[in-house]
């Protein structure tokens, strides 16, 4: 076994990860076997993912060890929705007081919203009678989930935007991982000068959030976290020139021929397929892809699959990526049965738990744990490292502010689709002058 410490910033917050051992809340008997379930109260858990996710299974197997080992009376259900499908079900559901015990959740103020809304539970008093469980989630992670000083959500997860390569493609023609955005043009010449596509992405209007993560990545290259810090508290423009030229980047980009064939009709699942098959040489997402990529299984090319963080355009922001706390979980205030709901919750961030989700399925804790690095796949270690490597995360800004978040990604589709890139922004800084009226 190997301890890690590994320190991340998330906005203005330190977030260490990986440190520590980890408590389990499982039980060792299997105490609802003895019971009907006409006896048991049934929980319902919505998850966010698709079947064809593998880490899906992962989550299954967490919510039937709790179904199997908990003493609170409870079964819980699980439902799991596509991502593209996932706010617009849970909004209505919302609208409608039809809201399942458990929600994923993303962090900041797309939660806030319900929470204003009274419809999510502080979880305060139960991690605050609980040191144990509270002091086990790294530096920064709960504070994304906080409001007027309560936790309302938790976080399994840690994750970042991660750029996926073919090592087998980068060895046939002598290319090195970039550590420079003129390295990474270099590498994206040199392989459509010899006939392969460099970066699958996907571009449709149900993955805006793709084209916008990747413009953000460039623009936390160009100007670092203190320009985002300015757009998150309001003092900054968007159409600030570091904006525009991330954006004019992009475009080029595009241009150039660097993203596959009819890229802006292409969704996640498509631009997953033609990279994990050897289509393409990289492929632009987040690290909670790993378990969709490191088994041939899954993606063919598992064995020469590894992962880096997107190069700086300028040297001095290296390591300032995407990132931010995943996999969150809000209890709402239909719920049947909190301080089952938070039982779960409780194992979920559990030692067992987190073993099952990152050894076997690449999903990265956000709890002192204590890795066996033996148990990691190549892909997961080697992200686990990116990561590490770190200086600065800024959440993805739909995480940030929902409405604002979202006419970023729907004005980096216009981009991607051709838009002039400083009219864009400047419809967009417009739009947020005219919010604030």
């Amino acid at each position: 076994m190997k301890k890690f410490t590994v320190c991340l910033l998330i906005g203005a917050m330190a977030a260490s990860m990986l440190t520590g051992c980890g408590g389990s809340n499982s039980k060792s008997e299997n105490t609802q076997e003895a019971k009907a379930d006409d006896d048991l109260t049934k929980l319902t858990i919505m998850l966010n993912g698709s079947d064809s996710d593998a880490y899906m299974q992962g989550y299954r197997k967490v919510i039937e060890n709790f179904n199997k080992t908990n003493d609170m009376g409870v079964i819980v259900e699980s439902q799991n929705i596509s991502n593209a499908d996932y706010k617009t079900k849970l909004t209505t559901m919302m609208a409608s007081d039809s809201e399942p015990d458990i929600i994923f959740t993303w962090e900041l103020g797309y939660l806030e919203n319900f929470v204003n809304g009274n419809k999510i539970v502080s979880l305060q008093k139960y991690l605050d009678e609980d040191e144990e469980w509270k002091n086990s989630f790294n530096d920064g992670t709960l504070e994304q989930l906080t409001y007027d000083n309560e936790v309302y959500g938790i976080p399994t997860q840690q994750c970042m935007a991660v750029m996926y390569y073919n090592t087998a493609i980068f060895d046939q023609y002598n290319l090195e991982v970039p550590t420079t955005y003129d390295e990474y043009v270099q590498v994206c010449d040199t392989l459509k000068e010899n006939g392969i596509t460099p970066v699958a992405l996907a571009s449709t209007a149900d993955d805006a959030w793709l084209v916008s993560q990747y413009i953000q990545q460039l623009s936390d290259g160009i100007k670092g976290k203190e320009f985002y810090d300015s757009l998150r508290d309001g003092t900054g423009k968007w159409n600030d020139e570091a904006m525009v030229e991330a954006g004019k980047l992009f475009q080029e980009e595009v241009e150039k021929g660097y993203f596959e064939d009819g890229f802006t009709g292409v969704s996640r699942e498509e631009a997953q397929l033609q990279f994990a098959s050897g289509q393409t040489a990289m492929y632009f997402n987040g690290s909670w892809e790993v378990s969709n990529l490191d088994k041939t299984e899954n993606a063919p090319e598992a064995e020469n699959i590894s992962c880096f963080a997107m190069p700086a355009v300028n040297t001095e922001y290296t390591a300032n990526s995407v990132g931010s706390v995943d996999s969150s979980y809000a209890i709402t205030k239909n719920c049947k049965n909190v301080d089952a709901a938070v039982e779960l919750l409780k194992y979920w961030t559990s030692a067992e738990a987190a073993g099952i989700l990152l050894y076997d399925y690449g999903r990265i804790p956000c709890t002192d744990f204590d890795m066996d690095e033996s148990k990691l796949t190549p892909l997961c270690s080697q992200a686990i490292k990116v990561m590490g490597e770190q200086k600065v995360l800024t959440p993805w800004f739909d995480r940030v502010d929902t409405d604002l978040g979202n006419e970023f990604n729907n004005t980096t589709i216009g981009i991607a689709n051709g838009d002039d890139v400083q009219e864009s922004f400047d419809n967009l800084q417009n739009y947020v002058e005219s919010k604030s009226k």
